[in-house]
Order: structure tokens, then C-alpha cells, then sequence
């Protein structure tokens, strides 16, 4: 069930280091999200979720959220970022990430 007022199915592409990983992806769409407010997921700035990191990310166990899809390719096939977050993503990546709720 969509979340009133937020809007679904946001795309970013965003350029990160040659040794990137999720996490670094995901900082460099926060990034994005910041300087181009009006087309990030969160339209309040007093809002408890404020970036794609918190949203998606667990950084006391290092790992993504239970509750959130991942599906991540690239033209060599799958990536396993769900259970190898310090895999380095290649460069052609695509990572789409949805809640399951």
C-alpha cells in the first residue's frame, strides 16, 4: 500500500568510484536527493526517514534491511549485494531496492 503523498517508483543514476559498493551508491543517490529536493522520495525536511540510507540500510549489523526487495544486475550477470555488501559494483550496475510492504 503506497504511503499517502510519497511517490513510487524513483529512478537515480548516479557515477561512483571505480571500488564502489552499495552503501557508496546509496550515499551518492543521497547526495542527488539533497541538492534536487523536490525529486527525492522525502518532501519534508522533518520527516523521521530522511535518505535512501536510513531507508534501505542497517549500519549496526551492516546489512539491508529485511524487509526491503533487492534485485541488483549488470551485464555479468547478478550481483549479490544482499549478502556481500562489500561487493564491488561493476560498472554497467543496475539496483533496484522496494519495500515489501
Amino acid at each position: 500500500m503506497p504511503i499517502n503523498g510519497v511517490p513510487r517508483n524513483k529512478e537515480f543514476s548516479v557515477e561512483v568510484k571505480d571500488d564502489a559498493v552499495l552503501v557508496d551508491a546509496l550515499a551518492m543517490v543521497d547526495a542527488y536527493a539533497f541538492e534536487n529536493f523536490s525529486e527525492s522520495h522525502f518532501t519534508r525536511k522533518d520527516a523521521f526517514i530522511r535518505s535512501y540510507l536510513q531507508l534501505f540500510w542497517n549500519p549496526e549489523i551492516n546489512s539491508i534491511y529485511s524487509d526491503i526487495n533487492v534485485f541488483a544486475a549488470s551485464s555479468k550477470g547478478m550481483i549479490p549485494i544482499r549478502n556481500k555488501l562489500d561487493y564491488i559494483l561493476p560498472n554497467d550496475s543496475e539496483i533496484s531496492l522496494t519495500s515489501q510492504s
